[in-house]
């Protein structure tokens, strides 16, 4: 597929990635998901996802129709841009069965970071799921200030100044904390904050519900420190444009399934 001859694509998303301000695009949000035939697992940029219609928005597994060229501005093979006037919300994500959803993204299991690191210095792949060595998980807060330069500078890069071309829509609130895990993946240690725009949005949610910081952040050890680690968590691994060979974390995958057991299901129709 070549830049400029757009084809229409059925996906079925897996992540939206924290929005980033753009000059030329006001605020955009990448994505990545999977082809409805399962074949390949994309990167899909740029979407103003705020100014898709409330028709439109949608959520992780929802079954999306777009139009998408490859981009050649950006040489990770995975990387599609999207005609956003194209975007329709076909089904929601709740209507798939939990053993389809495992499915969809189990073909793209990593042996490993570093395998997948491997991968990417031999042909390039930047999109890649792993999963974390059960047990080795450590939920990490910390003040974005006091962030690890790395991630300092990843998320420096989602709060540039934006050339407003519409209307203005209501910023988002800059994060006051950075949420990590360190882990290790076949028994090599990482560390990785995450650019999910679920875990901000988590927050946000008990900030409100409990109308204090304390107890969203203690809410927050709770679910994504002891629950979500005990249902099979996977990370989604992506690089970024600018930093190619680099990997960050930019969605979490969880299932009450083990992908294991559902790969050997194979064929058997749930």
């Amino acid at each position: 597929m070549s830049e400029g001859k757009h084809v229409k694509r059925r996906i079925r998303i897996l992540v939206k990635a924290f929005p980033q301000p753009s000059r030329k695009h006001e605020e955009t949000v990448c994505c990545a998901g999977v082809t409805e035939d399962g074949q390949a697992l994309l990167r899909l940029f740029p979407i103003r996802y705020r100014r898709l219609s409330r028709d439109d928005q949608f959520d992780r597994f929802d079954l999306v129709e777009m139009a998408i060229t490859k981009a050649s501005s950006d040489s990770r093979p995975e990387s599609y841009r999207v005609d956003e006037g194209s975007i329709h919300r076909l089904e929601r994500g709740k209507q798939l069965a939990e053993a389809a959803k495992v499915r969809l993204w189990t073909p793209f299991i990593a042996p490993s970071l570093n395998g997948l690191m491997a991968e990417n210095a031999d042909n390039k792949r930047s999109l890649g799921i792993i999963r974390p060595d059960p047990g080795s998980l450590k939920f990490v807060i910390k003040e974005a200030a006091q962030s690890e330069q790395d991630d300092r500078s990843v998320a420096e890069m989602v709060f540039k100044q934006a050339s407003l071309l519409e209307d203005p829509l209501k910023p988002i609130e800059k994060p006051k904390y950075s949420f990590s895990y360190h882990y290790t993946c076949a028994g090599h240690p990482h560390k990785h904050q995450i650019h999910d725009w679920e875990v901000q949005a988590a927050f946000n949610r008990y900030k409100r519900s409990y109308k204090t910081e304390d107890k969203a952040l203690e809410m927050m050890k709770q679910e994504y420190g002891q629950n979500i680690p005990r249902h099979n968590l996977h990370f989604i691994m992506g690089t970024m444009a600018s930093h190619p060979r680099t990997f960050i974390v930019i969605g979490l995958l969880r299932s009450g399934l083990d992908p294991q057991e559902v790969s050997k299901q194979g064929a058997l129709d749930f």
